[in-house]
């Protein structure tokens, strides 16, 4: 394991890397989550200098650098969130190695634990693969976590964009401030503008650790991130929202923002795979499945296409063509590999050109 041993993170200290894909904010350190730790005064009162420290290790070759990646090819990825350490963990892992994918975007609650040294453990045979986005326990189980996935991923902040095989992908953090007027709403926003006109994109995919829709399960959806966030994904046509949270898995058809009531979306295909993105709407899976325990889906949405408690992972496979280019999700369970979904996104690339 190449790591190194031993370090420390201090709460409070702020250790800013160099940065894991693209964020143009020109300020510093970025935004903490929203109920996370803060950074101290200079002084530290009493209580904080008897505090325990967690020690955690910082480990070198797990970010994915991303210079000269942006190539016209077809490729794969897997997606999965709420991981955690347990043996249903180290089957995931091993499952997603099957199919080798390019690109790992594990979904948020990396780590269950004060230490997030376990999942680096675990994940360890898809490091230089990796691209976290940030859950509720990687960010408020204390500063000495937080400052672990920043420097061993290299990130100044905990949302960022970056370009793979003509997929654009944009990394938000649900638990930072995200309301109209904040860095990452200005952030976002940027993005999407300038990726709208960059030719050498053909698909647009978003990952966040809070769900925008869900059946009814422990967590509800959030509310405010659907209002702000899925009209402008509208706008610049968002093709595919990957979301954890809820430990069960479900993926909605495609669907459009109604703004009289944001909680029953509309269904634009009623078709179960085989999607148009280009005349129908956007669609959004969680895939809590890493490992940790089930929550119970006590029900199924009208806009949810599929939905079940079963842990594996969501492959995504980008085929690239002339004009026209596929995206397909297919589920794998651990159990056997079983394809337990699938679904596939088409579009027509008008004047451009693809290998």
């Amino acid at each position: 394991m190449n790591h190194e041993d031993g370090v420390f993170a201090k709460p409070g200290k702020d250790n800013p890397g160099k940065g894991h894909g693209k964020n143009k904010n020109s300020d510093s350190g970025g935004d903490r989550p929203k109920d996370g730790p803060k950074d101290g005064p200079k002084d530290e009162p009493k209580a904080e200098q008897n505090k325990i420290q967690v020690e955690t290790d910082i480990y070198k070759g797990f970010a994915f650098d991303t210079d000269g990646n942006n190539v016209s090819k077809s490729f794969n990825l897997a997606a999965v969130g709420d991981v955690g350490c347990s043996s249903n963990a180290e089957k995931t892992v091993d499952n997603i190695q099957k199919n080798e994918p390019e690109l790992v975007l594990p979904l948020g609650d990396l780590s269950y634990q004060k230490s997030a040294n376990c999942w680096f453990d675990i994940m360890a045979p898809l490091k230089n693969k990796i691209f976290i986005t940030l859950g509720y326990h990687d960010v408020n189980d204390g500063q000495a976590k937080i400052d672990q996935y920043y420097k061993s991923f290299q990130l100044d902040k905990p949302y960022y964009s970056f370009d793979y095989g003509k997929v654009h992908f944009i990394v938000m953090a649900s638990e930072s401030k995200f309301e109209k007027g904040s860095e990452q709403y200005n952030f976002v926003v940027q993005d999407l503008e300038e990726t709208s006109k960059n030719k050498d994109v053909n698909w647009v995919i978003v990952t966040s650790y809070g769900p925008f829709y869900t059946s009814p399960s422990k967590h509800t959806a959030e509310k405010d991130l659907r209002d702000i966030y899925h009209p402008l994904f509208e706008k610049y046509n968002v093709d595919l929202v990957l979301q954890a949270h809820n430990h069960n898995y479900q993926r909605t058809f495609p669907i459009s923002y109604y703004a009289g009531d944001s909680s029953k979306p509309t269904v634009t295909n009623q078709f179960t795979t085989d999607y148009n993105s280009q005349t129908e709407g956007i669609v959004f899976a969680i895939i809590g499945t890493g490992g940790e325990g089930f929550y119970p889906l006590d029900g199924q949405a009208s806009y949810t296409a599929t939905q079940f408690d079963r842990f594996g992972f969501l492959n995504i496979d980008i085929s690239n063509g002339n004009p026209h280019t596929n995206l397909t999700g297919t589920f794998y369970d651990n159990k056997g590999e079983e394809v337990r979904d699938q679904f596939t996104i088409e579009k027509e690339i008008k004047n451009k050109n693809a290998d």
